[in-house]
């Protein structure tokens, strides 16, 4: 009885302290309710922040959605890892029937490329597992095919990879080095006698790993090695290295789908995302590949036997190579709406102003992409700010799902509300590709030589100075800002690389590297890199919100934008520890800062159907907490 009474009065202490928590007639702060009533109104529509998001023109993006109305499609919960990777294939072939891609034969320059890119997007809606197969197929294994191979090749392989007759993977990864192209230890020896390439794994932690559609589905893969080059007169002599190279090789026999000679094949095994996914481990035993099967467009051995290259040393050619989530007081009285709350707002809102922010700056680094390649800064400042922004996009994406779970409470835990197996999925991509916090290492490397200390300009004296709303809510105070921290901390990182190498010289170790000293000073590093990418894509949400300003009609010309520019820098402003540390605002103009957000927010839920709606995500791809969960959770509904 005293255990009840105990457990009674611990649940009542709950309740109390939970009313209280949500109790609606609290005093309101005095400064938001006049920030509510201050700030002009918006109106927002959400076909016209559609057309903004993603261009007039959604044929294709429409077309994939309603594709996904097809069987094949219908959402599955609690079946086997065997299961997903038959249906995604099933899936495959019947997209690829439906000509869903540009075919290899269609001249690049009539290839709609907006084309791909709506489709993929529409498809990671509906199952990133099946997205991520497609993107390993069509576009890295095709792709390599496509941008590197021969004409032959690409006349006998490229027919079959778009039908899905003989599917296909990209063998980079490796156990020991992840996606880290420069420490990959799987080789390729050219062999003047054979006249071919031998491809050999030396050793286990150089077995290809994560290798996705390896384990079941494809026949073909793109491994890349260290290619060496015996000395054309002297066999004793060591080899000459030529860095890192693509070969196309057979891995499964097209008839018996047994492990071609030479070639060993395991499963990667269960994992908690993406099991539509057979990510496999491969290992090559002296493999011979003929001449041919190397892509071979930026180096490999010639007919006559001599190797060539197109680029001049090795380190030009690795930047070629290296890809890139109560209220009511009486019995009838209607409860408040959870997104009512100050709390859900202040948690989700922001999440959304950032990625719109990160959409246009995917949408930027895409066109830098399609930049002539020949342009080797182009092409390393491609390499940098993609490799940051994964990044940021992928710690984003986490972050917006977590708290958009905690948001939903038990619902967000239901397979059918599709949050968690999201979660699931999308969990791996923090470590696709390299870890973020790696990456960010790469960004200060490669961006830190563009801001020596002789470059920068004296830096503006923020903390002096007054600033009025208008000021602070203005595009160019706010880029202005976030330049004057990429210069800030590019100083800090400066001194401590000299104070590194000068103690290291004093120890009698004057050749440390870079690389060394920045993780060394990983902290100051990351804060240099975040800092550049910031700025960055910042820059690009302004260009675009000047750019829709200048067609929008409104009578005051301001773009729709605006108002997810605003609370974009401003929380970043506000919740950016570095900056805060740093102190560029003093403590009354960073509580205004707090304060207008506060205020920004409450123009956001005024608005927020819209601003979700603009992404166009259709009805059903959506879990039944988006529509009537009440009937989704009635007790003779099937368990879901």
């Amino acid at each position: 009885m005293a255990n009840n009474n105990s457990a009674t009065s611990k649940a009542q202490l709950r309740l109390a302290s939970l009313s209280a928590q949500l109790d609606t007639t609290a005093p309101r702060d005095s400064v938001t309710e006049i920030l509510e009533t201050s700030l002009p109104p918006v109106h927002l529509h959400a076909d016209a922040l559609s057309v903004l998001l993603d261009g007039k023109d959604q044929t294709w993006r429409k077309w994939m959605f309603e594709q996904l109305k097809h069987p094949l499609f219908e959402y599955q919960y609690n079946v086997t890892k065997e299961e997903l990777v038959t249906r995604n294939q099933e899936r495959t072939r019947h997209l690829a029937k439906l000509g869903f891609r540009p075919t290899w034969t269609e001249p690049k320059v009539n290839i709609d490329r907006n084309k791909f890119i709506q489709i993929q997007d529409a498809l990671s809606y509906f199952d990133n597992g099946l997205s991520t197969m497609h993107g390993a197929h069509f576009g890295l294994y095709s792709g390599s095919i496509r941008e590197l191979g021969s004409e032959a090749l690409q006349n006998k392989w490229l027919p079959l990879a778009d039908s899905f007759e003989v599917p296909g993977c990209f063998a980079l990864t490796e156990l020991g080095h992840g996606s880290n192209p420069r420490g990959i230890e799987t080789e390729a020896h050219w062999d003047v006698k054979e006249g071919c390439y031998i491809i050999n794994t030396p050793n286990t932690t150089a077995q290809k790993y994560w290798i996705g559609a390896a384990a079941e589905t494809a026949f073909m893969s793109v491994v890349w090695a260290q290619l060496y080059i015996p000395h054309p007169t002297d066999p004793s002599h060591p080899p000459s290295h030529k860095g890192i190279h693509a070969f196309l090789i057979p891995i499964r026999d097209l008839s018996t789908r047994s492990p071609s000679p030479g070639v060993t094949i395991r499963n990667c095994g269960s994992k908690s995302g993406l099991n539509g996914v057979d990510n496999g481990r491969l290992w090559f035993d002296h493999v011979k590949v003929p001449r041919h099967m190397c892509l071979d467009k930026y180096g490999g051995v010639n007919e006559q036997g001599v190797y060539e290259s197109f680029f001049g040393d090795n380190n030009d050619q690795r930047y070629g190579l290296t890809r890139r989530q109560f209220g009511a007081k009486q019995v009838g009285e209607l409860e408040t709406l959870i997104m009512d709350y100050k709390l859900h707002q202040r948690r989700l809102y922001p999440l959304l102003a950032q990625t719109y922010a990160q959409h246009f700056a995917a949408r930027a680094i895409a066109r830098l992409r399609d930049t002539e390649k020949s342009d080797l800064k182009l092409l390393k400042q491609f390499h940098v700010i993609s490799s940051g922004l994964k990044s940021l996009h992928t710690w984003h994406l986490l972050d917006t799902l977590q708290a958009t779970r905690e948001a939903c409470g038990g619902q967000g835990l239901k397979s059918s509300n599709r949050i968690g197996q999201m979660k699931a999925d999308c969990d791996v991509m923090a470590t696709y590709e390299g870890d973020n916090q790696v990456m960010l290492i790469t960004v200060a490397k490669g961006c830190i030589n563009d801001y020596k200390p002789t470059r920068i300009p004296t830096l503006a004296n923020f903390t002096s100075q007054h600033f009025s709303d208008s000021t602070l809510l203005s595009p160019k105070f706010q880029l202005d800002l976030f330049q004057h921290h990429i210069h800030a901390s590019a100083h800090r990182l400066h001194a401590a690389i000299d104070l590194s190498r000068a103690q290291a010289k004093a120890q009698g170790t004057p050749n440390i590297g870079l690389d060394n000293i920045l993780d060394t000073h990983s902290a100051l590093s990351q804060e240099f890199a975040r800092a550049v990418l910031e700025h960055w894509i910042l820059s690009e949400f302004i260009a675009q919100e000047t750019l829709s300003a200048a067609t929008t009609t409104s009578a005051t010309g301001t773009s729709p934008l605006t108002l997810m520019r605003q609370l974009h820098a401003l929380w970043k402003l506000d919740m950016d520890q570095n900056m805060i540390r740093r102190r560029y605002l003093d403590e009354p103009v960073q509580e205004r800062i707090r304060n207008l957000v506060g205020g920004l927010l409450h123009r956001v839920h005024e608005n927020i159907t819209p601003l979700v709606d603009a992404f166009g995500v259709p009805d059903h791809l959506l879990g039944p907490i988006a529509h009537d969960w009440v009937q989704a959770n009635v007790a003779d509904s099937e368990d879901i």
